[in-house]
């Protein structure tokens, strides 16, 4: 074997082995710079490694086992498949031509402004591509936390795509309330979860207007809107 053919195995060999032994943090060092997400501890190699994930508040999510798909890289997509055994909690982070999260399932916690209760989703998907919504797919099912309004009931809706917005309108499961939570998401990172409340009752209506709640023709409404990062949301009439 002449030099040539030895520096060139030995080169293809060297990249393979650093491709084989890079760290996850490759992938998780991008969150350390204030995202909605925090890392709190990272092992491993990206394509079998171990992650401790935070809110930007630092509201502790779990542990999950993470790692890239090779057969996807081939493809020129990077998806990236985090579980979270303990907590039943699963999701697929995709970056490429198409961006966002896909297979998304298990409990959830949602905090924007007042608005606070627990997710449970069911393989929900919110891709876009040239920032406008590619697909969305799943259910969810989210339980307000005890409220004169929301009465912690349970809302219900399926996602889909709306004028290139990820849109998912949620009603309560049993009916019986005159309540809806419409939520919506676009490619560049705005959540608003909108809270509309038809009723003529004086004191819910107090009671809503001192949350900071606006009055509109059959009710009350109110819209709050975050960038899924550390920024704290903000509230719109």
């Amino acid at each position: 074997m002449n030099t040539r053919i030895m520096i060139a195995v030995l080169a293809v060999l060297t990249a393979v082995m650093v491709a084989a032994l890079a760290p996850v943090t490759l992938l998780t060092d991008p969150l350390a710079d204030g995202a909605a997400l925090r890392v709190t501890q990272a092992s491993g190699t990206v394509w079998r490694g171990r992650v401790g994930l935070a809110t930007a508040q630092g509201r502790r999510l779990g542990t999950f086992q993470v790692g890239l798909s090779p057969l996807a890289l081939l493809a020129g997509d990077v998806r990236l498949r985090a579980v979270d055994k303990a907590a039943a909690r699963a999701f697929v982070l995709r970056w490429g031509r198409d961006r966002g999260v896909d297979g998304l399932s298990g409990p959830l916690s949602l905090e924007m402004d007042r608005l606070s209760g627990r997710i449970e989703a069911k393989g929900v998907a919110a891709l876009f591509r040239d920032g406008r919504c590619k697909r969305a797919a799943g259910e969810i099912r989210f339980r307000a936390a005890q409220d004169p309004l929301l009465g912690g009931a349970t809302f219900v809706g399926k996602p889909a795509c709306v004028g290139g917005d990820w849109v998912a309108r949620l009603v309560p499961a049993g009916g019986g309330s005159d309540a809806a939570i419409i939520l919506r998401a676009d490619g560049v990172g705005r959540l608003q979860a909108e809270i509309a409340v038809a009723t003529a009752d004086p004191v819910l209506l107090q009671a809503a207007l001192d949350q900071g709640f606006s009055r509109d023709a059959a009710g009350v409404r109110r819209v709050v809107s975050t960038r899924l990062s550390a920024q704290e949301a903000v509230k719109r009439p």
